[in-house]
């Protein structure tokens, strides 16, 4: 009995250890798997990109033919429309399976149009340019287009971005297109304005060229060649570069002018640097002449509040807070200070970024603003912009204003970047300043010309309307507008007295004044003249 049980009790051990066999044979030596059944990464499946050519009739289990070649979706497929809906002639992208002869879709996604050009296996001729929008449709979007001369058709396909200001008549655009009668647009896109200086057939060369001013952000480690970061863009620097420190070495924290062009890799060359003046300390007029450059600016606005029981104390001007202090001047030659009347401050920054007011007087103009009352403008330097494009916090001169597709961006006089001196059309919403329109213009003494005159005339206007006055100066005739900075906190800018005149030419030959300043000399200099023989 016992051999017996002994014997059964072996019988146990043994179907045990082949238990435990078979179940290490499966862990370490499994069977085989088919390609296809084995399970793979989404990001592993070969993809293909097209337009939608045909489509199940009935729901989307079924035949499908996206770019020229034809897939199977079933009940397993992942289907993706987040950029707009899976039909005939949309854009899509297809990871997907082999099935024997066939392809088994494993995830079908909707792709914004312009992503699918002759890459996608159609065959369609596709191509991209940049240029002025000439033409728009009446109602909408969707419709024909003219853009640099050439008629484009927009529908519920193609894809739009407003990034750098809105679509209108006279915006720089990038247009993605497929070839056709007329061209079909996949996506227009707003751009920088001197992005359409050329590129493609939109106009032109094949570079976009370009100007800014903007602060110094970084230098290279060593020497002049390499990369520079202005005005919160990148540049390449190379022996080709021309370099002007006529103003001053270049430093980090100075302003300077840069010419550049932009290659098809959208790389971004300096051909000229040029210095113009390092920025003032905030609240420091460190050269003593009266001017706080970088740190200061105007503005023209109504009186919603003013100190109580005299004039000293905190201004809240068009919705911006100023502070008056006992070297302010007040002047009210167009009516009394109240609340509700019209004025012009002129300002600069202290060590706090806070507006100090160095001059506030009534005026019987708004700067060029046409929407009165609901609508201010400021004058002043770019301290921070949106990242990636113009839509978002602006702050200018230690005021944040908002933009989005509304705003209008003007960049006639140099890029948008930080350091560039802009003009502010806004209007206030809830607390909150809303741009209605954003301008660039030559920042006060950084234009190239300097003269000394005795001032003979300050044209039909005092104060320099939105299209301007003309004031003459030494013999010479400037143009003198809103955006021109009035320095007669030293000596007032008046028929017989003398002023320094910094300005530039503009395209039609007219010099543009960008800071007029009363001086006053108090000593001569006589020098010898050498007669030749």
């Amino acid at each position: 009995m016992k051999a017996v049980h002994g014997g059964q009790r072996l019988h146990r051990y043994r179907i045990y250890l082949a238990g435990v066999a078979l179940v290490l044979g499966m862990v370490l030596f499994p069977a085989p798997v088919s390609l296809a059944q084995a399970p793979a990464p989404q990001d592993e499946w070969p993809e293909w990109r097209g337009l939608v050519e045909q489509m199940p009739s009935n729901g989307l289990f079924g035949t499908w033919v996206v770019g020229g070649r034809t897939f199977t979706a079933d009940a397993g497929t992942k289907f993706e429309q987040e950029h707009g809906l899976l039909q005939v002639g949309a854009c899509a992208e297809v990871k997907y399976q082999v099935m024997g002869n066939g392809y088994r879709a494993i995830e079908i996604e909707s792709k914004e149009p312009y992503k699918c050009g002759s890459s996608g296996g159609g065959g369609t001729s596709s191509g991209k340019v940049y240029g002025l929008v000439e033409q728009m449709p009446s109602n909408g979007l969707f419709g024909t287009w003219r853009i640099g001369g050439v008629a484009y058709q927009a529908d519920s396909n193609t894809y739009f971005e407003q990034e750098h200001g809105a679509l209108a008549v006279g915006a720089c655009v990038e247009v993605y297109y497929v070839e056709g009668t007329p061209r079909r647009a996949t996506k227009i896109e707003t751009k920088r304005a001197y992005e359409c200086g050329g590129s493609g057939s939109g106009g032109g060369s094949s570079q976009a060229y370009g100007e800014m001013y903007g602060l110094i952000e970084q230098l290279p480690g060593s020497g002049l060649f390499g990369t520079w970061r202005i005005g919160g863009m990148s540049f390449v620097v190379d022996p080709g570069t021309r370099f002007e420190q006529e103003h001053g070495p270049f430093a980090v924290g100075v302003l300077v002018e840069v010419k550049f062009y932009t290659d098809a890799n959208g790389v971004h060359h300096a051909t000229e640097i040029e210095t113009k003046y390092s920025w003032d300390r905030p609240g420091d007029d460190d050269d003593f002449n009266g001017i706080y450059e970088g740190y200061e600016g105007h503005a023209y606005g109504v009186i919603e509040s003013m100190p109580s029981g005299g004039l000293w104390g905190i201004w809240r001007i068009g919705g911006v807070e100023y502070r008056a202090t006992q070297s302010t001047r007040f002047e009210q030659e167009h009516g009394p200070f109240t609340v509700g009347a019209l004025v012009k401050v002129k300002y600069y920054l202290d060590a706090n970024n806070a507006r100090v007011a160095r001059k506030i007087e009534t005026e019987s103009n708004s700067g060029g603003v046409i929407t009165r009352p609901n609508h201010y403008k400021l004058y002043g330097f770019v301290e921070q912009m949106p990242a990636g494009g113009f839509n978002g916090a602006w702050v200018i001169n230690g005021v944040t204003f908002m933009a989005d597709t509304r705003t209008r961006f003007e960049e006639s006089h140099g890029v948008l970047a930080v350091g560039a001196y802009v003009e502010v059309e806004y209007t206030q919403n809830g607390g909150t300043n809303w741009a209605t329109q954003i301008e660039t213009h030559v920042p006060p003494g950084a234009g190239p010309n300097h003269r000394v005159g005795r001032i003979e005339s300050t044209g039909t206007v005092r104060a320099a309307s939105a299209t301007g006055a003309v004031w003459r100066i030494g013999g010479v005739d400037y143009r003198v507008t809103s955006a021109t900075d009035l320095n007669d906190l030293n000596v007032a800018l008046a028929p017989g007295n003398t002023a320094l005149v910094n300005s530039y030419t503009d395209a039609n030959g007219v010099e543009v004044a960008t800071r007029i300043t009363g001086v006053n000399f108090t000593h001569a200099v006589y020098l010898p003249v050498t007669l030749a023989r």
